[in-house]
């Protein structure tokens, strides 16, 4: 769970990245940064179409790339369910329980190491999941 809030103004946050500060973006910027999990893309419509009606999905997609394009907000895809989203207040990896889906943040520590890596190579990113079972899921 996140235990920081985005501070600021979403609309410099935005600008400071090279996106247009729209009413649908900063909604959707809003939501992910308040959200206390990992939402799917259709979930951040749910929570946005009651406040904006004419928002479509196809649109909260859209600006979901353009955030993560942006380096604003980060796509979770492994599982092999939909991808979730999130804006990342620290560096942490995530654990996944393989019975509900459900994704959690993990402190980022050891788990960082870059032994191996080719000499010369230029890590950019390294992205950790954990899988097991979460303590509200039965033994199967």
């Amino acid at each position: 769970m996140r235990t920081q809030r985005i501070e600021g103004d979403p609309s410099r946050k935005l600008a400071l990245h090279g996106l247009r500060a729209t009413r649908q973006r900063v909604a959707v910027f809003r939501t992910l940064a308040d959200h206390r999990g990992h939402p799917t893309a259709l979930e951040v419509h749910r929570r946005l179409v009651r406040q904006h009606p004419n928002l479509s999905q196809k649109t909260v997609y859209e600006i979901l790339d353009a955030l993560v394009e942006a380096g604003i907000a980060a796509r979770i895809s492994e599982g092999g369910g939909p991808a979730r989203f999130e804006i990342p207040h620290e560096r942490h990896d995530h654990a996944r329980c393989r019975v509900c889906g459900r994704l959690f943040d993990v402190p980022a520590r050891s788990l960082r190491s870059r032994t191996g890596v080719p000499p010369g190579f230029q890590v950019e990113q390294i992205k950790v999941t954990i899988e097991g079972r979460c303590a509200a899921c039965p033994a199967r």
